[in-house]
């Protein structure tokens, strides 16, 4: 992976709530959290005073893996990105 993308994921925030950078969820994903619940174990992601409103973004994560064996480089919605509207 080229330097740059690997510390955009490394900066790139999930879980607001909880500060969860997209790297350290992939990490916990690829490391055998095949579930919501196992990734809030994991991380603290999807359980911050929002709500879980990141869970729908996790949940992409997960599917992604477990059908490619890949993570998208951006897995947030485009209204989440920074410069997209």
């Amino acid at each position: 992976m080229p330097e740059d993308k690997r510390r955009n994921k490394e900066k790139r925030l999930i879980c607001l709530c909880n500060r969860v950078s997209q790297t350290r969820i992939e990490t916990a994903i690829a490391g055998g959290c095949n579930a919501l619940g196992k990734i809030f174990d994991a991380t603290s992601a999807g359980v911050g005073p929002c709500g879980g409103s990141c869970q729908p973004i996790l949940k992409k994560m997960l599917e992604s893996y477990a059908r490619e064996g890949t993570f998208p480089d951006d897995p947030r919605p485009p209204s989440r990105r920074r410069g997209r509207r």
